[in-house]
């Protein structure tokens, strides 16, 4: 689960921002770090997977994001049912 962007931020592709704290056009509950997810949900079907995907990652706590490569945010393998 995303949250749609009509007027994303520079290098986001239409996916809303996550803040700390919600504010208007911005979803809150995110950690005080630059490389967080914007991804709000997973559904995952063994338990505990879903918290280990959004928050597994090494936090980087001040900088611009736009410096940041695919290896500094979470990872979220795609999920098959067959």
């Amino acid at each position: 689960v995303m949250s749609q962007e009509g007027f994303p931020s520079s290098g986001v592709r239409r996916v809303r921002d996550v803040e700390p704290a919600a504010q208007q056009w911005r979803v809150g509950g995110a950690p005080a770090d630059v490389n967080h997810t914007r991804i709000i949900d997973v559904a995952w079907p063994e338990a505990g997977v879903q918290e280990q995907l959004l928050s597994g990652y090494e936090r980087i706590a001040s900088g611009r994001i736009d410096d940041l490569g695919p290896d500094d945010f979470g990872v979220v393998p795609l999920n098959s049912v067959e």
